[in-house]
């Protein structure tokens, strides 16, 4: 058998064991009781909203989080203006009579304006938001519940996409909707290690006592999550709480984000590369170790699929011209040929394996429709996803592989 057969029997093998083992983990981790704090125990929230040339979202984020059923002497919402040359802080004062507070510096990138807020802030528990997120009125006390805990430093939410249109913003919605049972399955092995930057919470002690955001670093949320996992503190998520962000519409501003994304976190996890090994349980054993070879399987099998089917058509094409087919008859049918082309296909080993993967994905969505209400379009996004995502995953990781390689610089933006 080929070295290349082996690789890819590989990746079929620990697919199938990572998603056993948490599917597994989900129904474990949801037998476990948690201690939620009651209504008249909630702390004081403040609600941290960096902003930088956002005229045209963060009067919808600022209505959003207005609306938020948390008691009104507990809460706060901070802007923090940084450096903007649109009209955004203009915007923003319109809501400082509804109690909103400003506050205005130089521009010096997310995590300076953030380290600003949290020294601003008055809040026990601190939420960083984007100021191109949504969320529900619950979405904030549900969230903060989880803080009774004193063990739980952060909490993040079901993030996912605000109104999807185009087939990149679809093929996103599904990814995220797929990442909602993941974060729940982390949580439950206290495995989160991204904590969503567009939403998420944190308790003031802990920037208190380990310092604020990491502020020359371009993945500030991840590197703030595995800090908080490197000093043995537990990230719970809860998939009830959604929060809804903009997803990038164009190949180009999606391919810059996710050369952020991966860039970021190949250098943060070499920065806290002591989180793997079995003094960090199994964010250390199973969930990093296997999120670092996934991404070198789906790179090597990207790249040899690509070249295998351009190889396999010409084979193909060659084999039929030597039996004379006739190429020019579109109407006939060759059921031959049909049968060929099935044959093919479905012993294809790793078409074998997407199938279940399709098989449990359906199982996945349908827990994300469960928690966070009826999602339409799915009829449609779910193809848009099997199709392209792969291809795209793939493409991804090797820019940002490239970047790394070769020292490239990667800016926020």
């Amino acid at each position: 058998m080929e070295l290349i057969n082996y690789v890819i029997y590989a990746s079929i093998y620990i697919g199938l064991v990572a998603t056993t083992f948490y599917i597994l983990s989900y129904f474990s981790g949801n037998k476990k009781e948690k201690s939620l704090y009651k209504d008249n125990e909630l702390p004081k929230v403040s609600v941290i909203i960096p902003v930088y040339n956002e005229e045209k979202s963060i009067e919808g984020t600022l209505n959003s989080i207005l609306t938020t059923n948390y008691s009104k002497e507990k809460f706060e919402i901070i802007v923090i203006n940084d450096g903007s040359t649109d009209r955004t802080l203009e915007i923003a004062k319109k809501f400082e009579s509804k109690g909103v507070k400003i506050f205005s510096k130089k521009n010096g990138g997310k995590g300076s304006a953030l380290n600003l807020g949290i020294k601003s802030a008055k809040g026990e528990i601190i939420f960083s938001m984007d100021a191109d997120t949504f969320v529900t009125p619950d979405s904030v006390k549900d969230m903060v519940r989880y803080f009774k805990n004193k063990k739980v430093m952060s909490v993040s939410p079901a993030m996912m996409l605000y109104k999807p249109k185009n087939i990149l913003e679809k093929i996103q919605s599904i990814e995220y909707l797929l990442g909602l049972f993941l974060r729940k399955t982390f949580a439950s092995l206290n495995a989160i290690y991204v904590t969503p930057g567009a939403f998420s919470a944190y308790r003031k002690s802990f920037f208190d006592r380990y310092g604020g955001y990491d502020e020359k670093n371009i993945t500030e949320d991840l590197e703030l999550a595995l800090r908080i996992q490197s000093h043995d503190y537990i990230i719970e998520n809860v998939p009830e709480a959604p929060a809804y962000t903009v997803a990038p519409n164009r190949f180009i501003h999606l391919l810059k984000q996710r050369r952020r994304w991966y860039y970021g976190l190949m250098k943060n996890l070499w920065e806290y590369r002591k989180v793997i090994g079995p003094r960090y349980g199994d964010l250390g054993m199973f969930v990093i170790p296997v999120a670092i070879v996934s991404i070198f399987f789906a790179v090597f099998v990207t790249a040899y699929m690509f070249f295998k089917t351009i190889f396999n058509i010409r084979d193909e094409l060659v084999f039929l011209s030597n039996i004379n087919f006739d190429f020019k008859s579109v109407l006939h049918t060759n059921f031959y040929f049909i049968e060929r082309l099935i044959f093919l296909f479905v012993t294809n080993p790793i078409v074998i394996f997407l199938s279940l993967f399709i098989i449990l994905s359906f199982f996945y969505l349908f827990y994300a429709s469960k928690k966070t209400g009826k999602i339409s379009g799915l009829i449609i996004n779910i193809p848009l996803f099997f199709i392209f995502f792969a291809i795209l995953f793939g493409f991804w990781w090797i820019v940002s592989i490239v970047y790394i390689m070769f020292n490239r610089k990667i800016s926020w933006k």
